[in-house]
């Protein structure tokens, strides 16, 4: 038990795949958790060795985390990194979405984190340096139609994260979050294999790209280290800069009469 442990949500596909194994090319365990055993096993194959232990469970049962964290503290000893990266979005009009429906969204990408926090914690203080990364959604800043349980659960991460770190600060345990934007993972299908939507979606992002996992893995597994000491409370926005603005000009083309239109309102 002499490498430290970063535990890891939603391990098995995307974002936490790749950030699990970025964990273990820096020299972590990793206890990657997910509900898809299938996922697991591969990630598993993936990365054969001592250092990876996985763990199936569905995070909409949130009453029953504490108890895996206790089971997975005697097993594994105390985490120095817990990334809160599981996620779910079910997409309805508001007349539409069921108080189930709420729930579900609100148990997965809020308050299964709440509880794995409060679960890990008392041990995490006897860790040096132990950080907390939370996997928001620029969807928390920016909304977007049909997605109000996504929404407002990620958003409420973004508090829950803010929260933590002024409580937490104290026992030096740094707390932040990452703020993704539109990331090329299974979680959107065969979206992206849409001509259409690709090209035109990529007109709203300054890089011309989406993001890819190991964009955001690089930068948990950053927050995570001591390069970022001095760095809590924070919600980093990684999206191609979407949110800070679109280029009209790429948007709608280099049309003379938009280009003169700016020149005699100059």
């Amino acid at each position: 038990m002499n490498k430290p442990l970063a535990i890891i949500t939603g391990a098995a596909s995307g974002i936490g795949r790749a950030t699990a194994l970025h964990f273990l090319d820096e020299g972590y365990r990793v206890a990657a958790l997910d509900r898809s055993q299938a996922g697991l096993e591969n990630l598993e194959q993936i990365q054969p060795g001592d250092d990876i232990e996985t763990y199936v469970c569905d995070l909409v049962e949130t009453d029953q985390l504490p108890a895996l964290a206790d089971r997975m503290i005697n097993e594994l000893g105390p985490p120095r990194v817990l990334v809160n990266n599981a996620g779910i979005c079910l997409y309805a009009d508001i007349v539409d979405t069921t108080d189930d429906m709420w729930l579900r969204s609100l148990n997965v990408n809020l308050v299964s984190a709440a509880a794995l926090i409060r679960g890990f914690v008392t041990a995490m203080k006897t860790v040096e340096g132990a950080a907390i990364i939370n996997v928001a959604s620029r969807n928390a800043l920016s909304s977007s139609p049909r997605a109000a349980t996504y929404d407002a659960a990620k958003a409420g991460l973004l508090a829950l994260t803010r929260t933590m770190a002024v409580e937490l600060g104290g026992d030096d345990i740094r707390v932040n979050a990452l703020i993704p934007g539109f990331i090329d993972t299974p979680v959107h299908g065969d979206l992206l294999e849409d001509e259409v939507f690709a090209e035109n979606y990529r007109k709203l992002i300054p890089l011309n790209r989406f993001g890819t996992p190991d964009d955001m893995a690089n930068i948990i597994c950053f927050l995570a280290s001591e390069k970022a000491a001095f760095i809590t409370g924070q919600g980093i926005i990684a999206d191609g800069g979407q949110i800070s603005g679109q280029n009209y000009t790429k948007m709608f083309g280099d049309r003379e009469s938009f280009a003169s239109r700016q020149l005699d309102n100059d």
